[in-house]
């Protein structure tokens, strides 16, 4: 008989560094946390009540994973570097919208927390109001108007991002 665990962390361990990876655009701290998250959640699979699908218990444990990492310390140094080598590496593949990308990924950097985590959750990973409101602990009320403000900022700073490039 197979571990569950194993099984856990295969169906859901894409999603989940996806997910991390997005929030810090630095592959080697999203590698630990995702590592963090799924040591976390095996920790406590005793206490999985099933309310909510494993996949939203993961990524409530994942934010939480984040959140305490950002609190305690994430150097603008790593995540400048990690970017820059990333720009650098995919700008030569012209079948890409690399620029695009990039753009995107570093306006999702200056939304606060709370708002890249709607963005991230609902059109990154196709999470429902009712799952994002579990990993976030908010009502399905909140979840709404918060990604409705989540977009609308993203849409004020793209315009301001690419209005500078011209």
């Amino acid at each position: 008989m197979s571990d569950p665990r194993i099984e856990i962390y295969e169906n859901h361990k894409q999603a989940i560094y996806s997910y991390l990876y997005r929030s810090t655009l630095n592959r080697h701290i999203a590698e630990d946390l995702t590592q963090e998250t799924f040591f976390r959640a095996f920790k406590s699979l005793s206490t999985y009540r099933g309310d909510a699908s494993m996949k939203t218990w993961l990524f409530k444990i994942a934010r939480n994973t984040y959140i305490n990492f950002n609190g305690k310390k994430q150097t603008q140094l790593e995540v400048q570097s990690e970017t820059l080598d990333e720009r650098a590496a995919v700008r030569h593949d012209p079948y890409k919208h690399a620029e695009d990308k990039m753009l995107i990924q570093m306006i999702l950097l200056k939304l606060p927390e709370n708002y890249r985590t709607y963005i991230l959750l609902r059109d990154g990973n196709g999470q429902t109001y009712e799952e994002i409101a579990e990993i976030t602990n908010e009502s399905i009320a909140q979840v709404k108007v918060g990604i409705y403000r989540a977009r609308k900022k993203f849409r004020e700073i793209y315009k301001r991002e690419v209005g500078e490039e011209r």
